[in-house]
């Protein structure tokens, strides 16, 4: 009979199985406790290989949690305390102001204004007496007024007996005129037509004045030529009014 353990008579070294079966423990736990203090130690170099490598300091993922009120946003890495001050990440005392954009000097020319246009010329008016012998006066009659300007008047104008053109009317450039007739008429209406040029005339009414020394005006407008003009009083079928002058006013 073999021996459980030792050499046999060959020398063959045998152990027995329950020696056999220890030694496979002590060696199952021998590796069991390798294996576990060089997961250890890998570990421990990866932890210290993490903090000090460049992902050092990364921040975490951003929470799906907004941050309140005086929270940094995620991602922030907290900053140097001044003085042993706490400063909260994304706080007020940790913002700095955002530039302010430097206005850009404007390049558009400032506007000139347009100098004033000059004033047109004032209007010149100028007098015309009835009376005065560059007129026509053919069938007319002069008369004295005392309230007329040079206290004459010049009557008998209409009906068969006259008619008063006033010669050498005067316009610069022409164009259209205000014509004041003053005149006088001791009676009603009276009724006088007025002509410029020749042309078509204007039928005007004059009202009474209250006597014949007393006047009254009337205005009308009408068209000049540039030069002279002519302007004529009559009236076919009845009697006008007596006239002291005309006032033409043209530019």
């Amino acid at each position: 009979m073999r021996p459980l353990h030792g050499r046999d008579q060959d020398g063959v070294w045998r152990i027995g199985p329950v020696r056999l079966l220890a030694v496979v423990g002590v060696g199952y736990l021998i590796v069991v406790l390798a294996l576990a203090a060089l997961t250890a130690g890998v570990d421990s170099g990866s932890s210290a290989d993490a903090g000090s490598g460049p992902e050092a300091g990364a921040s975490a993922p951003e929470s799906s949690t907004p941050a309140g009120p005086g929270e940094g946003t995620a991602g922030e890495s907290a900053p140097v305390s001044p003085a042993g001050k706490d400063v909260r990440v994304g706080s007020v005392e940790n913002r700095s102001a955002p530039p302010r954009p430097s206005p850009s000097p404007s390049t558009a020319r400032p506007s000139v204004a347009p100098p004033p246009a000059a004033p047109p010329p004032p209007p010149v008016v100028t007098s015309y007496e009835a009376e005065s012998p560059v007129n026509g006066l053919a069938g007319t009659r002069t008369f004295t007024c005392s309230g007329c300007s040079g206290e004459k008047k010049v009557g008998y104008i209409g009906r068969d007996m006259g008619a008063l053109q006033f010669n050498g009317v005067t316009a610069r450039t022409g164009g259209t005129a205000s014509v004041t007739l003053t005149y006088v008429n001791g009676e009603g209406p009276r009724v006088g037509h007025i002509s410029v040029n020749g042309g078509s005339p204007i039928v005007l009414t004059f009202p009474g004045t209250g006597g014949w020394s007393t006047v009254d005006t009337m205005t009308i407008t009408v068209a000049l030529r540039p030069g002279t003009n002519s302007l004529r009083i009559f009236n076919p079928h009845e009697p006008a009014p007596d006239f002291d002058k005309i006032t033409v006013s043209v530019r």
